[in-house]
């Protein structure tokens, strides 16, 4: 793999701006080379030329000085064309000076006179041999090699590199300094002069070197001054909670054993504050505050279990740690991708211009730049390890580091066998549900299964869902190709997430159960108690997804429960991504909830006259179900209004969805009193709303028609290649947010065939998960934009305890990120009061 394509697949797609432009600099040294050729063959056209000259002014042999003259001569205009008589003879020694100028000054166009013979070349050659080797394999050959020691980032390349390499990093480029001799190494204004000497496309391109050798190395020092800053807010959390910790273990001991003086009075010293005991003390306090806290979160004692505050304060605390971890996990990597563009860079300019002292002095910039020779990183990290392997793994460091550490290989085996096994579950499942629908239909002509119309409804919305989730799983796979970020956005595990096949497999899973049991219900033809199977569908397919065991993807599907959780409870939490994100995908999915109340009711009445009994559609209860995902996404829009203040975007988007409500509750007034008044008042409301939710689809959630976008219609940055398929997408979004009006007319839509209003209505609803299955991609797409946009690559877990800037308790809420600012500007951090209040801050992501 060329270095290009390495470099653009391993970096940080939020951090792809501060990169080095290797491409930009790959392609001035192609300029560099075209120049240097053109003045090559303009030298060769010269020297052609005296050649000729002294040929037709007959000299056997020339000098420069001599034949330039004659040139001169012959092209001005003159009488004679030719001397009178032929000037003397030049004598060898005097002719030879003038031919050695020429070679010397065509050998310092190319820097060196001999690649081979060269020692300046080769003393470059030894410096670059002698980098460190993860950021040295220069060969395409050699790529592959580092792909499979590189880190773990932000997209679906996970592959790790070894902490080691990372952690002697600057101590490699020190030991590549070699000492060279005296005049081999150009003096500041030497390089100057020496620069100023070369071609114009060289200057530009030293330029360019310098700007992005500036950019990098304020980025580096930036980030890590946040990492650093983070870190002390961390240390200062753990403080607090050691001591809170103490002092609640202290009192759990006097109200156990109030009346043994002794062992408590040996308490009291193990719990001491660090500022009133003596030499050894808050060794002790620290080591007390250890033992009551075990790596798996066990105590040493039942009194000594901590209280929920305090273990849901220890839950935060760990995984700030993991996250400033992967943070700065990638700012290594970043250092090592930009060391190693700048060598490769450099490298391709030395074989084109061979000016090795150029090279040599940019190289020592490098190489003495803060990004290259600060080993800041590398103790935070060692802190950050300390910390995390005695509070949280127990003491065992290899348990520590295993948490720590980004998984190498993700979280399945070979993504082979999930193919395979998805290939057949999927070939499994179609003929099965093929059959069922044949025979579903057999029945319903031979009148056998009187409320099979609501069982293929039931089934028909359960298979709506499963669709949605192999849709979605094409939607991680373009994601994951595009390298956008989605397990950032959507704040997943790192260490332990679905990747796209896993999801798909998961999916295909859910399906093949499915389709098992809907052929088995009406190819067995099962007449008697035939609902018992939807019964038994459901608790298979709600008890593996609830089924507490840590097996059988346990971290997803707890993600899922919790941001289900969430949304359930919409107003009450603070929103983040994933919540309103998953809040719209239920907006596609109002055909299922309509069915809960089919299920619910047909149960209730023993599936008996289901037609007349279960007529939902004629129930405004039916509304209320319908309506629940967009309550669900305006409650959510109103508190991030509370929580920001912004009137726009979220009271505006709030209006989208209280319109959505209120046409949904006009389209039941139409289907239950009926008459010309109310249908012409849901027209036009359905037609306001559709317009309304396709502008905030394109503009707003898409991110499309910027103002001087290079793509006409669209915005400037583009992460999928080809920009014909947003122009289908937006097509066929405004078009499906009108696919409400099949309900107008659905004779007219069936091409003259006598089809139920049942099934117009569930291709409707097919057709609306697809709508969003197209929307999923650039929703998420331009979310990762604005990512890349702020550089925001990892996420400020909100600490348990809040604190003024004097150390004083406080009880008001202030995000992380001014936390950071006020760190990185103030200097070192105030001391903290042990008696701070455990208050939530807000998520922020940096």
């Amino acid at each position: 793999m060329k270095f290009g394509k390495y470099l653009e697949a391993e970096q940080v797609p939020e951090w792809g701006k501060m990169y080095v432009d290797y491409k930009g600099l790959k392609k001035q040294v192609g300029v560099v080379a075209k120049a240097i050729d053109m003045k090559s063959s303009g030298n060769e056209e010269r020297s052609s030329l005296l050649r000729r000259a002294s040929t037709y002014l007959g000299y056997d042999s020339f000098s420069l000085g001599n034949a330039e003259a004659a040139i001169s001569n012959s092209s001005s205009p003159s009488p004679v064309p030719f001397p009178e008589s032929p000037s003397a003879p030049i004598p060898p020694a005097v002719a030879a000076v003038p031919e050695q100028s020429l070679r010397r000054e065509l050998a310092d166009d190319s820097g060196c006179c001999s690649r081979a013979g060269c020692t300046k070349c080769s003393h470059f050659d030894s410096i670059v041999s002698a980098s460190p080797q993860i950021a040295m394999n220069m060969s395409a050959g050699n790529m592959g090699k580092v792909a499979s020691t590189s880190m773990a980032l932000a997209h679906d390349a996970n592959i790790k590199i070894p902490i080691s390499a990372q952690d002697s990093f600057t101590n490699n480029i020190r030991q590549r300094r070699v000492p060279v001799a005296s005049g081999d190494c150009l003096s500041d204004e030497a390089y100057k002069k020496a620069l100023a000497a070369r071609l114009p496309e060289e200057l530009e391109l030293f330029e360019q070197l310098e700007q992005e050798l500036a950019k990098v190395n304020d980025f580096y020092r930036q980030k890590q001054t946040l990492f650093s800053c983070r870190l002390d807010n961390i240390k200062k959390q753990q403080m607090i909670y050691d001591e809170m910790l103490s002092e609640e273990i202290e009192a759990a001991n006097l109200k156990i054993r109030p009346n043994m003086t002794k062992s408590f009075s040996s308490m009291n010293k193990l719990s001491m504050p660090a500022s009133t005991s003596k030499s050894g003390g808050k060794a002790s306090a620290k080591s007390s505050s250890m033992d009551v806290s075990r790596g798996d979160g066990s105590s040493s004692s039942s009194s000594s279990d901590p209280s929920p505050q305090l273990r849901a304060a220890r839950s935060k605390i760990k995984h700030a740690m993991l996250e400033l971890y992967r943070g700065i996990d990638l700012l290594k990597n970043y250092r090592i991708l930009c060391y190693t563009a700048f060598i490769k860079a450099l490298k391709k300019y030395q074989k084109v211009a061979k000016w090795c002292e150029g090279t040599e002095y940019f190289l020592n910039r490098v190489d003495a730049c803060y990004m290259a020779t600060s080993s800041q990183l590398n103790k935070m990290a060692s802190e950050l390890e300390g910390m995390y392997v005695n509070r949280y793994a127990g003491g065992s460091r290899s348990r520590g580091m295993n948490k720590l550490r980004l998984n190498p290989t993700g979280t399945g085996n070979s993504n082979q066998g999930c193919i395979f096994r998805c290939g057949v579950m999927l070939g499994t499942s179609v003929p099965l549900i093929a059959r069922a629908i044949y025979e579903a239909n057999r029945i319903e002509n031979e009148d056998r299964l009187p409320y099979h119309r609501q069982l293929l409804q039931i089934y028909g919305s359960i298979f709506l869902v499963i669709l949605f989730l192999l849709l979605f799983s094409l939607n991680i796979m373009a994601w994951a190709r595009a390298h956008i970020n989605y397990r950032f956005i959507f704040e997943v595990d790192p260490r332990d997430f679905l990747d796209s096949w896993q999801f798909l497999e998961l999916s295909s899973f859910f399906l093949l159960i499915s389709s098992v049991v809907f052929w088995i219900n009406f190819t067995l033809r099962i007449e008697h108690n035939a609902y018992i199977c939807i019964y038994v569908l459901l608790g298979v397919l709600l008890g593996l997804f609830l089924m507490p065991l840590k097996t059988f993807y346990w971290t997803s599907r707890w993600w899922l429960m919790k941001s289900l959780w969430r949304i359930l409870f919409s107003g009450l939490y603070r929103v983040e991504f994933r919540d309103f994100f998953l809040g719209d995908e239920m907006c596609s999915l109002t055909y299922t909830f309509s069915m809960i109340l089919m299920l619910g009711c047909a149960g209730t009445h023993k599936w008996s006259d289901l037609d007349e009994t279960c007529n939902t559609s004629q129930w405004w209860s039916n509304a209320a179900f319908l309506m629940l995902p967009n309550v669900f996404r305006l409650l959510q829009c109103i508190r991030r209004f509370v929580d920001s203040g912004d009137a726009f975007p979220h009271l505006a988007n709030g209006a989208k969805y209280s319109s959505t409500i209120i046409t949904i509750w006009l389209a039941s007034a139409n289907r239950i009193a009926g008459g010309n008044a109310w249908r012409s008042v849901w027209v036009a409301s359905a037609i306001a709303n559709s317009c309304f939710t396709s502008l905030w689809d394109l503009l707003m959630d898409w991110g499309l028609f910027e103002s001087r976008s290079k793509h006409r219609f669209l915005r400037s940055e583009l992460k999928f290649d080809r920009p014909w398929v947003y122009y289908v997408a937006i097509v066929v979004d405004v078009i499906l947010r009108f696919v409400w009006i099949t309900q107008i007319s659905p004779n007219f839509f069936s091409f003259g065939h006598k089809v139920h209003q049942s099934t117009i209505a569930y291709i409707a609803a097919v057709l609306e998960v697809l709508r969003r299955f197209s929307w999923n991609f650039f929703r998420v797409e331009n979310e990762h934009i604005s990512n890349c946009g702020q550089f925001r690559a990892t996420t400020d877990i909100p600490l348990p305890f809040s604190f003024d800037a004097a150390g004083q308790a406080s009880d008001s809420e202030r995000t992380h990120n001014e936390f950071d600012h006020s760190c990185a500007s103030a200097g070192p951090s105030a001391p903290v009061s042990p008696q701070s209040t455990i208050s939530p801050t807000p998520h922020t992501r940096i």
